[in-house]
C-alpha cells in the first residue's frame, strides 16, 4: 500500500520538486526549528545590546569630585571586565539553542523516514543528501535570523534604546546562525543515515558525559584563579559547562527514577499509574531532550537568581568594608575638624557623621592599617557590610587596657575656663605658660582648643593664671579629654611647676579636675590633666589599648586573644601598644587583610599618655542615602566620595545581572518551543495507542487525563531536578565567577544568596508555559481518541 505521507508526484518529477514537497510535508517541525533560531538570535542581540548600552552610559554623570580622566579609566576597566564575562551568556544561549535545534532535526529525520527512503530509491546520492540538508538548514536559519533581528530591533526600540541598538550585534547573530545551520544539517543527516547502533550511541553518550564531568571539574578547579583582565576561556565556558553537567545529572536521575518506578507502578490494579509510568520508561530517549532542556532552563534560572543576589551582596559588602560607612571623604593631608563633621552631618539625606582615622602602621616588618572611629559611631555610622563587620567585636575591651572617661561639659557650655598656679623651681621665677584643651564633640571627633588669658606676672612664689577658650564649631554636648601645658620659646629652659586650681565649663557647671605637671630639664610640654584614671605621664609604661585585630594579621604574627603587639605610626615615628581584645574578619574602612581597629577615644588617650600631641582624624564618615554623595562632596570641598555601593567599574560589570535574566528569558522560550515540538511529535507517534485504548473501553476523557498526568509528571520532575541542579551549580561556581568578572571584590566577601522574587517569576512563567503545552497535548488526545480505531495508522 502506498505511503500517504509522501505526496504523489509525476514519474518525471525532478529531485528538487521531491525535496520541496518533502520539506513542505514537515512544515510544523521546520517552523519550530526556525522559531528556535529566531529566539536564540533575538536573545543574543538583546543581551549584547544591553551590555553595550551599559558601557556607553557608565560614568555619566561622573561621580562627585572625581577627575574625568579617572572616570574614563574606571569605565575602561569595567568595559574590559565586561568583555571577559559577556561571552559566557552567548555560549550558554548557543548551547541551549544548539541542543534544541539538534533534537528538532532528529525529529524531522524520524518523521520523514519514508520520504527519505523514497528519495534514495530515486538515486539520491550522499553528496546530494548533504547538500540538500545543509540548504534546508540554511533556509531555516536564515528565516529565523531575519525574524530574530526584527524582534531584537523592535524590543530595543520599545525599551527606548533605538532599533539600531538591537541590530548592532548582527555579526554575532550571523555567527550564531551559521553555527545552528551546521548543527541542524549534521543532526538531520545523522538522523537520516541511521548508521550508528544502539551500543555505539550509548558509548558515545557515555563519552560525552565523561568529558562534560571532567570539564566541570577543570572549571571548578581553575575558576577561582581567574581574574577580570581580558578574555578567559574558563570564565566564558564555566556557566555553560557546569549547567550542562548539572542538567545531565538531572536527566540521569530522571531516567533512573522513571525506570525504577515503572515496575511497582505496573503492579497496581487499573491503568493508572502503571500505563503512564511504563510509557515514560519505554520512551525515555524521546522525553530525554525535553527533560534536559527544561532542567537546564530551570537550573539557569536558579543560577541567574543566585548570581544576581550574590553579585549585589559581594560588591556592596566589599564597597561597604572599603568605605567603612555609607559615605566617606578622605581629607589627607588636611584633618577632619568638628566643624567639617557638623557641616557634613547637615547635608540633606545624611543621618549622622563622624571623624575617623585611617593610617598605616608598622608591626615588626609587616605593613598594616590602623582604623580608629569613635565608639559611639559604631552603632550610628559604621556599616556592618552585610554582617562582615561586627560592631560588638570592634568595641570589645581587655583587662588592663587603657581606660578613658572624658568629663561632660553640659549642653549649654560655650567655653572652657581653667585657673592654674605656677611656681618657679630651683630658685627661678615663674614664667608664662600656654594652656590648651583636647575636647570631643558629640560625634566623638576631637578638637584642640587654645586657652588664652592675661599674661601672668613673673616673680618668686606662686603665680595664678586664668585662661579660657571658646568651644569651636561642632556638635554639642562636648566633653573634656585632656588639658595640655606648654611654654613659649625662651633662651632659658623653663623650671616651673603648674597645678590646677579650678576649672569650669562656661555656661555649665564647675569641673572637678586635679592635675600637676612640671616643666624641667628642657621639657617644654606636658599633660596637665588626662581623663585616663590617673595614668597621665606614664610614658612607655602606659597600658596598651584594646584592639580588634583581623584573623589574617593575628595568624601572620602568631598571636591570639590577650597577646600584645607593638606598632609604629607610619611617617611620624610614634609608637603604641595594643592588646588583642577580639579577632575579626574585617576592619571597616580598609581593604587590607592586615589591619587593627581601636576606638578613637581610647587611642587618643593612649597617645596623650605617651606624649602631648594626638594623631587627628583624616576622613569624614557618614550614614545616610548614597544618593546624597553630591551634597556630601560639596560640603567637604568637592572631594571624591567613596560609598558603600559599587563604583563605576563594578556597576558596568553589574550589567551582567539583567543580561543573565534576558538570556534566561530567551532560554525559557527556547525550551518551550522545543518542548511543544517534541510533544506534538510524540503525539503523532502514539496515535495507534488511542485506537487500542478506545477498543479496550478507555474513554477519550480518560486518555486525555492520562496523557496530561504523564506529561505533567515528566515536566514537573524536570523542574524539580533542574532546581536542585541549579542550587548545586550556584554553590560550586557563583562566588568564584563573581570574583573572576568583577574587580575589587574583597577575599572575605562570599557566600551564595538567591534573589527569590525574580526566580519565582521565571519559574512560574516557565511552568505556566509547560502547563499550556500539557493542556494542548491533552486536548489533542481527547479529539483524536474520540474517532481513533485499531489499524487506523496502517490504512
Amino acid at each position: 500500500m502506498p505511503d500517504r505521507r509522501v505526496p504523489s508526484a509525476p514519474a518525471a518529477a525532478s529531485a528538487a520538486r521531491l525535496l520541496l514537497r518533502r520539506s513542505s510535508a514537515r512544515t510544523g517541525l521546520l517552523a519550530s526549528a526556525a522559531a528556535t533560531v529566531a529566539v536564540a538570535v533575538a536573545t543574543v542581540c538583546l543581551v549584547l545590546a544591553w551590555l553595550s548600552r551599559a558601557v556607553s552610559v557608565a560614568g555619566d554623570p561622573p561621580p562627585p569630585g572625581v577627575d574625568p580622566d579617572e572616570v574614563a579609566d574606571q569605565v575602561a576597566a569595567g568595559a574590559a571586565a565586561l568583555a571577559s564575562a559577556s561571552p559566557a551568556l552567548v555560549v550558554l544561549v548557543a548551547l541551549l539553542a544548539g541542543t534544541a535545534v539538534a533534537q528538532l532535526a532528529r525529529l524531522v529525520a524520524a518523521a520523514r523516514e519514508h520520504e527519505t527512503a523514497t528519495v534514495r530509491a530515486r538515486g539520491f546520492s550522499r553528496a546530494q543528501a548533504w547538500t540538500t540538508d545543509v540548504a534546508e538548514g540554511a533556509v531555516v536559519a536564515l528565516a529565523g535570523t531575519v525574524v530574530g533581528l526584527v524582534v531584537a530591533a523592535g524590543a530595543s526600540a520599545v525599551a527606548g534604546a533605538g532599533a539600531l541598538a538591537g541590530l548592532a550585534p548582527w555579526p554575532w547573530a550571523l555567527a550564531l546562525a551559521v553555527l545552528l545551520t551546521v548543527v541542524f544539517a549534521v543532526a538531520l543527516r545523522r538522523g537520516e543515515g541511521r548508521r550508528s547502533s544502539a551500543r555505539t550511541t550509548r558509548a558515545t553518550t557515555a563519552a560525552v558525559v565523561g568529558v562534560l564531568l571532567l570539564a566541570t571539574g577543570l572549571v571548578v578547579w581553575q575558576l577561582p584563579l581567574s581574574r577580570s583582565e581580558g578574555f578567559d576561556p574558563i570564565v566564558a565556558a564555566a556557566p555553560a559547562v557546569v549547567l550542562s553537567a548539572g542538567a545531565v545529572v538531572a536527566l540521569a536521575v530522571f531516567g533512573a527514577v522513571a525506570v525504577a518506578w515503572a515496575r511497582p507502578a505496573a503492579s497496581a490494579p487499573g491503568l493508572e499509574p502503571g500505563y503512564p509510568a511504563r510509557q515514560v520508561a519505554r520512551r525515555i530517549p524521546i522525553f530525554a531532550v525535553a527533560v534536559l532542556l527544561v532542567a537546564l532552563t530551570v537550573a539557569q534560572s536558579v543560577f541567574t537568581a543566585a548570581y544576581g543576589a550574590t553579585w549585589t551582596a559581594m560588591t556592596t559588602d566589599s564597597a561597604a568594608v572599603r568605605a567603612g560607612a555609607d559615605l566617606r571623604v578622605d581629607l589627607t593631608p588636611q584633618t577632619a575638624t568638628t566643624a567639617l563633621v557638623a557641616e557634613a552631618a547637615a547635608v540633606p539625606g545624611i543621618d549622622a557623621a563622624t571623624g575617623a582615622l585611617v593610617t598605616g602602621v608598622e608591626i615588626g616588618e609587616l605593613d598594616a592599617q590602623l582604623v580608629a572611629v569613635p565608639e559611639t559611631a559604631l552603632d550610628t555610622v559604621v556599616t556592618t557590610a552585610g554582617g562582615l563587620v561586627d560592631p560588638d567585636a570592634l568595641a570589645a575591651d581587655a583587662d588592663g587596657a587603657v581606660a578613658s572617661e572624658p568629663v561632660e561639659l553640659g549642653d549649654a557650655a560655650t567655653a572652657v575656663r581653667v585657673t592654674v598656679e605656677i611656681a618657679g623651681q630651683n630658685g627661678t621665677n615663674a614664667i608664662p605658660v600656654l594652656l590648651s584643651a583636647v575636647l570631643l564633640d558629640a560625634t566623638g571627633t576631637p578638637a584642640v582648643v587654645t586657652l588664652t588669658g592675661e599674661a601672668p606676672p613673673t616673680g618668686q612664689g606662686l603665680v595664678s593664671y586664668t585662661a579660657q577658650g571658646e568651644l569651636p564649631d561642632g556638635t554639642a554636648p562636648w566633653r573634656l579629654l585632656a588639658l595640655l601645658l606648654g611654654t613659649p620659646l625662651t633662651p632659658v629652659p623653663p623650671q616651673v611647676s603648674v597645678s590646677i586650681v579650678s576649672a569650669e565649663a562656661v555656661g555649665g557647671d564647675a569641673l572637678e579636675l586635679e592635675g600637676t605637671a612640671s616643666l624641667t630639664n628642657q621639657t617644654r610640654e606636658a599633660v596637665l590633666w588626662l581623663a585616663d584614671g590617673g595614668e597621665a605621664g606614664a610614658g612607655e609604661d602606659a597600658p596598651p589599648v584594646a584592639a580588634a585585630v583581623t584573623t589574617a594579621l593575628a595568624a601572620r604574627l602568631g598571636i591570639g586573644l590577650g597577646d600584645q603587639l607593638e606598632f609604629r605610626y607610619e611617617g611620624v615615628g610614634r609608637r603604641g601598644t595594643a592588646t588583642i581584645a577580639s579577632l575579626v574578619d574585617a576592619v571597616p574602612g580598609t581593604a587590607a587583610t592586615l589591619a587593627l581597629f581601636v576606638p578613637m577615644q581610647t587611642l587618643l588617650t593612649s597617645q596623650l599618655q605617651r606624649g602631648t600631641s594626638i594623631v587627628v582624624p583624616d576622613s569624614v564618615w557618614a550614614a545616610g542615602d548614597t544618593a546624597s554623595a553630591d551634597g556630601f562632596s560639596a560640603a567637604l570641598g568637592d572631594r571624591p566620595v567613596a560609598t558603600a555601593a559599587p563604583g563605576v567599574t563594578a556597576s558596568i560589570v553589574g550589567a551582567l545581572v539583567p543580561g543573565w535574566w534576558i538570556a534566561t528569558a530567551g532560554s525559557a522560550l527556547l525550551s518551550l518551543v522545543a518542548a511543544l515540538a517534541i510533544v506534538q511529535t510524540l503525539a503523532l507517534a502514539r496515535r495507534r495507542e488511542l485506537g487500542v485504548l478506545r477498543a479496550a473501553g478507555v474513554t477519550a476523557g480518560r486518555q486525555a487525563r492520562m496523557r496530561a498526568a504523564e506529561l505533567a509528571v515528566v515536566f514537573g520532575a524536570a523542574v524539580v531536578l533542574g532546581g536542585a541542579a541549579g542550587v548545586l551549580v550556584s554553590v560550586l561556581i557563583v562566588p568564584s565567577l563573581v570574583r573572576a568578572v568583577t574587580p575589587g571584590i574583597l577575599p572575605l566577601a562570599g557566600g551564595v544568596e538567591i534573589s527569590w522574587p525574580p526566580l519565582g517569576i521565571a519559574v512560574v512563567g516557565l511552568v505556566v508555559g509547560l502547563a499550556a503545552i500539557v493542556g494542548v497535548a491533552a486536548a489533542g488526545v481527547h479529539r483524536a481518541a474520540r474517532t481513533a480505531t485499531v489499524g487506523e495508522e496502517s490504512r
